[in-house]
């Protein structure tokens, strides 16, 4: 291809390129033009469209950019998706990732010149032993023997080189079938053409396309999916990304953990046992509690907020089928085995989606009691997620159906029902979602997927408090048949749960944005880490303590819980303002929504609640609305009934401590209290997994 096309005119579009840049040579990240870099007296953290900015500027030709991203979402949609089916039903895991790192080998010229322009030498020498050592030992490239050996790849190019030299990244600039994400990386990428082996190869080029696109497809359709804007999320997503291979953070991290457990290895044969960490002592039980009290062997708490980080830790076991992609006919995943279905809850409105994984046969060819878990997920969460997934595959590995519903403060959930009112009144939430789940029992039923199961609902944490509302409802007015309520970290009193999310949103306050770009990136990499690494259950003498959560601290863990909030309130109302109007003063347009997205992001969760929710329901006062979405305020319809379960982390920081008195005196021996794990942060382990099933089946685990 690149031969067909000519050095001069490659040369001249390069040049042409490069003039777009204009006098961007200012190093990035620059701040964003509207928020003052000098600002100090802020009271809330630089947020996402902020942040975003400051890395790619302000998208001056958004319009062209969503115009070129809705041509390669079209083509992961309608190419990549159906060509990659037949492709990855071919051609097993193996060949394919085997594929995928010849075209890597091939690619050594780019990355290894882009590293001595960059000055990068120990990543030039890393990147030429990889060739030899590949190309020799790894037939031709087929195998990543150098990666085991400690030679790690730098993810290196030419829009790098150029950055390392002081060019600017100038506007965001897309193309189609094009990896780059502004002009200078555009610039370069016609540099790495030409450096790229398999630009002289037939063909080549096309082959090694349709193997990337089918290994990006999963990570794609997962943004897609749960996106309310699908450029938005992209580009923040491909941002945040360049920014972690502009500074060679997976390579630099994969050399310092390489060398960590080289020290181990060592520190373990030189003194066999002397490297372990010691086992904690266990966290004794409160006086006074009535609720059941389960110490977790070995946690290691670094506080709440940060423990809460571990959530990342409760993903799928089987999720990554070994033979087969995820696209494959043959592929066995967990995530494959969902069935998705969707339902009609408002006329003209998209379609409620959710997922259906059916119940597994016994092992011991012995009939099991028909059972069905009904999932809802926390805020902003979708049935697809990581948690929703995970919590899924544990009660399905023990005899359950299972159907995950979207959060009702989900922007899917919201829009399935027309936008017609804006989640955060407990009581009409919860009827919402209880139409919903009455729908989708139907609707497996006229499906023949179940019969007559014993129902079990469950949730986690705003889900956990919508699953206790559901169950006085229920009480009051049966319709759905559940057998069992398990509430997971539900929190107690709304307003404190709105005033500790601005809290934790104000954490990050006194940073620069350069400094908040730093902690961003560097959790970010520290968080997809977490995800490619092999989950531990608990090691009560695991030898790296810090292998059991993210290495952050108090203000980054605090900061970015907050961020996860605005962005999931920012999906609700960008939403309800494209469809229905909320009042803001920059309006939604398809091809310029930077300033409608600055003003939504600026909405803190007090406001969320006193200006919308509050908008939605004029007969009520501000006060009425978070009373009655107090588990307080119905807390008494819910005593002596042993169908009611609740799970909840003695210092989990969505209670005060009079929540936990409450909880405690109220519910009893149907409380169960973990020793830590602050909010959700201990899902991974095996004694929280033991009392999810055990609550969900109503029988005692071995």
């Amino acid at each position: 291809m690149f031969r067909r096309f000519g050095m001069r005119n490659w040369a001249a579009a390069a040049a042409a390129l490069m003039f777009f840049c204009g006098c961007a040579t200012t190093p990035e990240p620059a701040p964003a033009p509207e928020v003052p870099a000098a600002e100090t007296e802020r009271t809330t953290t630089w947020t996402p469209s902020e942040i975003e900015n400051a890395l790619g500027g302000r998208d001056p030709i958004e319009g062209f950019n969503r115009s070129m991203f809705a041509v390669n979402a079209f083509l992961m949609d309608y190419v990549a998706d159906p060509v990659g089916r037949v492709y990855t039903s071919i051609f097993p895991r193996p060949v394919i990732e085997a594929i995928h790192n010849a075209c890597l080998n091939l690619e050594f010229p780019g990355r290894a010149v882009s590293c001595l322009l960059s000055a990068e030498w120990e990543g030039a020498g890393d990147e030429t032993l990889r060739f030899f050592i590949n190309t020799t030992l790894g037939c031709a490239g087929l195998f990543d023997v150098a990666g085991g050996w400690g030679f790690h790849p730098t993810e290196a190019n030419f829009g790098k080189a150029f950055a390392s030299w002081g060019i600017g990244p100038g506007c965001t600039f897309m193309l189609p079938l094009c990896s780059s994400i502004n002009v200078r990386d555009t610039v370069g990428s016609l540099f790495d053409m030409a450096f790229d082996g398999k630009t002289y190869i037939p063909y080549a080029g096309w082959a090694t396309a349709l193997n990337r696109m089918v290994m990006a497809h999963r990570d794609f359709s997962r943004v897609a999916d749960g996106s309310s804007d699908r450029y938005k999320t992209f580009r923040e997503m491909a941002l945040l990304n360049r920014e972690l291979q502009l500074r060679m953070w997976r390579y630099q991290t994969a050399n310092a953990l390489f060398r960590a457990a080289r020290t181990r290895k060592a520190a373990a044969a030189a003194a066999p046992g002397t490297h372990l960490a010691p086992e904690p002592e266990p966290v004794p039980a409160l006086p006074g509690l009535q609720g059941s009290w389960v110490p977790i062997p070995g946690y290691r708490s670094r506080g709440p907020v940060q423990d809460s980080l571990r959530v990342v830790r409760f993903t799928a076991q089987n999720n990554d089928d070994f033979w087969y992609m995820r696209l494959s006919v043959f592929n066995r995943d967990f995530s494959a085995k969902c069935e998705e279905r969707d339902l009609e809850m408002v006329e003209s409105a998209p379609k409620l989606r959710y997922g259906f994984w059916t119940a597994p046969e016994s092992d011991s060819g012995q009939p099991r009691p028909e059972r069905l878990a009904l999932l809802m997920p926390g805020i902003g969460g979708n049935y697809f997620g990581f948690t929703a997934t995970a919590l899924a595959e544990l009660l399905n590995r023990h005899g359950m159906a299972v159907a995950a519903i979207d959060s009702a403060f989900a922007w899917q959930f919201a829009a399935a029902f027309g936008n017609r009112q804006l989640p955060g009144h407990l009581p009409d939430d919860a009827e919402q979602i209880r139409q919903a789940l009455k729908r989708v029992i139907g609707d497996l039923k006229d499906a023949g997927r179940i019969q007559a199961p014993e129902i079990t609902l469950i949730g986690y944490s705003f889900g956990g408090l919508h699953t206790l509302k559901i169950a006085e409802l229920e009480a009051a007015s049966p319709e759905l048949g559940i057998s069992r309520y398990v509430a997971i970290n539900p929190p107690v009193d709304l307003r404190h749960a709105v005033e500790t999310a601005d809290r934790l949103g104000a954490a990050g306050r006194h940073w620069s944005m350069a400094e908040t770009i730093d902690r961003t990136v560097e959790v970010a990499g520290k968080q997809l880490l977490a995800f490619s690494r092999p989950p531990e259950v608990y090691y009560p003498n695991i030898a790296d303590p810090t292998e059991y959560g993210i290495e952050v601290d108090d203000a980054e863990a605090e900061c970015f819980a907050g961020l996860y909030l605005k962005t999931a309130l920012r999906s609700l109302l960008f939403t309800a303002e494209r469809d229905r109007g909320l009042g803001f003063e920059h309006r939604y347009s398809w091809g310029d929504r930077n300033a409608l997205y600055l003003e939504i992001d600026r909405v803190s969760a007090t406001e969320y609640a006193t200006r919308f929710v509050a908008a939605e329901h004029p007969e009520l006062t501000v006060d009425e609305i978070y009373r009655r979405s107090n588990l307080r305020s119905f807390a008494p319809a819910l005593r002596g009934r042993p169908e009611v379960k609740v799970l909840h982390n003695i210092d989990d920081f969505l209670l005060t401590r009079a929540d936990r008195d409450f909880l405690d005196g109220e519910f009893g021996d149907r409380l169960t209290w973990f020793s830590n794990g602050g909010h959700l942060g201990n899902l991974y382990t095996a004694p929280v997994q033991e009392a999810i099933v055990a609550a969900a089946t109503g029988e005692a685990q071995r």
